[in-house]
């Protein structure tokens, strides 16, 4: 059955070879319109399977949570200056629109409201409503909004109405009496207390993660206030907004996203689409790099750069398809010479060549019809099938080029070498092609597609082959008769390799020798196969040089937490809370986001009440003193002083426990403990004793500035009234819940890298 096929299929190719050209033409058309429905996403999750429960919650995360994705903007540079940055560049961010899909959705838009004017004719009601809702999404694409919202800094309005209800229990305890005397002696005293309170003698203060950020916090508003008093001891003039600033710092933390350093600040650009939108996560990363570029000129001395989910997406699609389509076009120009310098002709392998590119776009369409879409594993399929489709094309040109130079007729040939060589191919094909279709039965989703694409694809190029290369070897034959003007068939060269031959010989001469010689040859490289260890690594397959992924290791750098997160969903706020202690504790973890920071439990509210109320009664009765009395300067020299020692305390206790950030902290403000006359604080208190009386009188000028709008903030962020899900503002609301208010997000930042070590998978996962 199969010899009379070939045998029937030879005789067309010698007979009727401008048919068959023109049948595989036609088809050809069919799959090249069909390989344009093809698109490429390059989304992690493709390659995990499908129906493991991460996987499909990642992706539930990915649909519900536009903020589960963003786009990270990194500034670098002196603190001023990327603060100056951020302001400037964050209103031209958020104004982004995509344009290029208005003229195409208007045009369809008027389409459908004559489809829809002809439909109410019909009273076809199901087809008016659908083309509504078309038009509707439609209408969406017009001026496309780029950017959801942009978190830079915390929300500030937020926690100066709600600020003490967030804060815990027990650290509202040790913190309590700050918030109750305004005056600048009393508020020293105060502060040293807590920090006594907090720190001195118990070793857990610095024990998390959680509590060394609290910690370094805490030192930054500390470093701030007394840079503020030494400018005020020396000079007396200082403007409202800084001192605002620094009661601000004391009272809600550091505003911006800065790295410990200060040295890095980020910007959260959030989209107004997700990762599956890969046109939209192209044109806006592209788009915010274009204004990078442009405010570049006005500020020298910032480094930007941009990374994240949108942008590292962006970059391996766009470099992903740049480098498979030069790796595709080498492939196929190193396999073009090599078979023009093993047949020592031109023509033939050129129409292998063709050949080899029908079968491509075959399989193209096939790929566009059995998977929809490429990723990173299938991405790669038209050079894993230029490297095997050949050999097809190679088998059937140098069995009918034998033919033919041993003087046989072009039917002659062509049926001798579909017999010969038919067999062969379409065996090897379809065995090659079966072990392809085999990865169907994998769990990932990337490695099935993967032999379905693969696996039709050289089914594809194996029946281009049978159908289209003998006909293209018949016409070329029949012109070289023509030009030949002889009806004999040509002599051709001499494709044999008689070197290859001889080397066999001596090894079947010398078969001991040589069974020997492999099996050494197999020890050896069995004992190097030992040794091959599996990179769990991903950002190892990325292209070199890319700056969203060099930028990834900065951020843990300055940051010390990766941005490739952790994400688990919560069907309460409760639940959220719970999730959030508990990845807290877990040593390899730096962060956690989560709902319950700014709505905290209905019992934790009600324990915090009391003590809320206790210092706004006491914060109410307090009195603004008019002057500072030289007793009190006294006093606050003393108090100063006294601060001076707590922080020294506390980087002790940082370095006995090898808290560096605390460590380095502390000694921006007392310097290093081997060096002399190296504490800031020291030098503070020795200029302000130097002149005590101008210190004196300056310090009343800053007291004025800086007691009334303390006392008006603390009495501001002692309101009680119970926080719900529906007083969270929306800006709140979008980054931890779903639009329907009933799943919440926790978001986990581990402290390492995660591809270096797996180990912070585990608990989390768990």
């Amino acid at each position: 059955m199969r010899e009379q096929l070939l045998k029937k299929l030879a005789d067309i190719h010698a007979k009727k070879p401008w048919m068959m050209i023109f049948v595989v033409l036609i088809i050809t058309m069919i799959f090249a319109g069909l390989s344009t429905r093809l698109s490429m996403t390059m989304r992690w999750s493709d390659l995990l399977p499908s129906n493991d429960p991460r996987t499909v919650e990642f992706n539930n995360i990915i649909d519900e949570f536009v903020s589960a994705t963003s786009l990270i903007v990194v500034i670098q540079g002196e603190e001023d200056k990327i603060k100056s940055y951020a302001e400037h560049i964050v209103p031209i961010i958020q104004t982004l629109e995509d344009t290029s899909r208005n003229e195409k959705s208007q045009s369809k838009i008027q389409k459908n409201i004559d489809k829809i004017a002809l439909a109410k004719k019909k009273n076809d009601t199901e087809k008016v409503n659908k083309l509504l809702s078309e038009n509707i999404s439609l209408k969406n694409n017009i001026n496309k909004k780029l950017i959801k919202r942009i978190d830079y800094k915390n929300e500030a309005d937020f926690i100066k109405n709600h600020g003490l209800m967030l804060i815990k229990q027990d650290d509202l305890k040790n913190l309590m009496h700050v918030f109750t005397d305004p005056n600048l002696t009393g508020f020293v005293t105060n502060l040293n207390n807590s920090l006594e309170k907090e720190y001195t003698g118990r070793d857990e203060s610095l024990s998390t993660r959680e509590k060394e950020d609290q910690a370094i916090a805490t030192l930054d508003a500390v470093k701030d206030f007394v840079l503020l008093v030494d400018q005020y001891g020396k000079t007396g003039k200082i403007s409202d907004d800084k001192v605002h600033e620094v009661v601000d710092k004391f009272l809600i933390g550091e505003p911006y996203f800065l790295s410990y350093d200060k040295s890095a600040l980020i910007l959260n650009v959030i989209p107004n689409f997700t990762m599956m939108d890969a046109d939209y996560m192209v044109t806006c990363t592209d788009a915010v790099q274009k204004i990078i570029d442009q405010s570049q000129s006005s500020y020298p001395d910032v480094k930007v750069g941009l990374t994240g989910m949108i942008a590292v997406g962006r970059d391996e699609m766009v470099y992903s398809e740049q480098s498979l389509g030069i790796t595709s076009v080498v492939a196929f120009i190193a396999i073009l010479i090599m078979l023009m310098i093993s047949f020592r002709m031109l023509t033939a392998p050129l129409l292998a060549g063709l050949n080899l590119v029908i079968g491509i776009i075959w399989a193209t369409g096939m790929a566009a019809v059995a998977v929809g879409e490429l990723n990173f594993m299938t991405s790669m399929f038209a050079v894993i099938l230029i490297g095997l489709g050949i050999d097809f094309s190679i088998h059937l040109i140098s069995g009918f080029t034998e033919k033919t130079s041993e003087g046989k007729s072009i039917q002659e040939a062509m049926e001798q070498t579909f017999l010969k060589s038919g067999k062969g191919i379409i065996t090897g094909g379809l065995t090659t092609a079966t072990a392809f279709l085999t990865l169907i039965i994998s769990g990932s989703r990337g490695m099935k597609e993967m032999g379905i694409v693969s696996g039709l694809g050289l089914i594809a190029i194996l029946v281009s082959t049978l159908l289209f290369l003998p006909s293209l070897l018949t016409i070329r034959q029949r012109f070289m008769l023509r030009v030949k003007n002889n009806q004999k068939t040509p002599q051709s060269k001499d494709l044999s390799f008689q070197f290859l031959g001889n080397i066999a010989q001596k090894f079947e001469k010398n078969y001991i020798f040589t069974l020997v010689g492999a099996g050494i040859v197999t020890i050896f490289l069995f004992i190097y196969a030992m040794e091959i260890k599996f990179d769990h690594n991903y950002m190892n397959i990325e292209p070199e040089g890319l700056t969203s992924i060099a930028l990834q290791d900065t951020i843990l750098e300055k940051f010390d937490m990766s941005m490739d997160y952790g994400l688990a969903l919560a069907n309460s706020s409760q639940e959220s809370n719970k999730l959030a202690k508990g990845y807290k504790k877990l040593s390899s973890v730096a962060s956690v986001e989560d709902i319950s920071a700014y709505l905290p439990s209905n019992e934790d509210q009600l324990a915090r009440k009391y003590l809320i109320e206790k210092i706004r009664k006491e914060m109410l009765n307090s009195n603004i003193k008019s002057r500072i009395l030289p007793n009190d300067f006294d006093n606050l020299i003393k108090q100063i002083a006294r601060l001076e020692e707590n922080v020294i305390e506390i980087q002790d206790m940082a370095f006995l426990g090898g808290q560096d950030k605390v460590d380095n902290k502390c000694k921006e403000l007392v310097g290093e403990p081997d060096k002399e006359n190296s504490s800031l604080i020291a030098q503070i208190l020795a200029r302000l004793e130097k002149n005590p009386q101008v210190a004196l009188q300056n310090l009343q000028d800053f007291q004025k500035q800086f007691s009334p709008y303390y006392k008006s903030s603390v009495l501001q962020m002692t309101n009680t009234e119970q926080i719900t899900i529906n007083s969270l503002p929306e800006s709140i609301l979008d980054r931890y819940c779903n639009k329907k208010r009933d799943k919440f997000l926790v978001t986990v930042f581990p402290s390492g890298n995660v591809w270096q070590d797996s180990k912070f998978f585990r608990p989390i996962c768990r």
